[in-house]
């Protein structure tokens, strides 16, 4: 106990501290992330110019890159739980990985469907242990981030199927 604490003792003073508002410092991401981050949405608005047909599906996929950031940014804040961080680094692996349940090699960019809506079910679990701000902290999107999970956990049947959506789901949320 502090000599402060001490005297302050009985006199009803005894306030919990309050710390000082620290500046927030801007995690950027590894080279690595980034290069992937940058051809990923080379690959993305080249199709989407491709594929003017598709606005519906092309906003979803656009999702893709943010997502990323998002997860990878996660991955590098010491707030962020270990569980949280294991989950983020996991759906970091799905992205960059070219095994997948949709494959991009072989459906370009609609691969990315499958990763997007594993990416938002991961956010979804992580938002349970992390706090919200420091979530949407790290959020690069313009759309409001828990509005873009909404409409992504809603459509997930439509962009890749029930069955996918359960896998996910098994994966992700099972009973310990």
């Amino acid at each position: 106990m502090s000599e402060e604490q001490r005297d302050n003792r009985g006199t009803g003073e005894n306030l919990p501290a309050v710390q000082r508002p620290r500046e927030l410092v801007p995690i950027e991401l590894p080279e690595q992330h980034q290069r992937f981050y940058d051809k990923l949405r080379a690959r993305i608005e080249a199709f989407i110019r491709e594929q003017s047909g598709n606005e519906a599906v092309a906003k979803y996929i656009l999702l893709a890159p943010d997502l990323f950031v998002l997860l990878a940014r996660l991955l590098a804040d010491k707030r962020v739980g270990l569980q949280s961080k294991a989950l983020a680094g996991a759906a970091v692996a799905y992205f960059i990985s070219p095994i997948d349940f949709i494959p991009e090699a072989i459906a370009g960019p609609f691969g990315l469907l499958d990763d997007v809506v594993l990416a938002v079910y991961a956010l979804r679990k992580i938002l349970v242990d992390v706090d919200e701000s420091i979530v949407k902290e790290h959020w690069n999107g313009e759309e409001d981030l828990l509005r873009v999970i909404t409409r992504v956990v809603r459509s997930a049947d439509e962009l890749v199927g029930k069955k996918l959506v359960k896998k996910i789901e098994q994966t992700l949320f099972r009973k310990k």
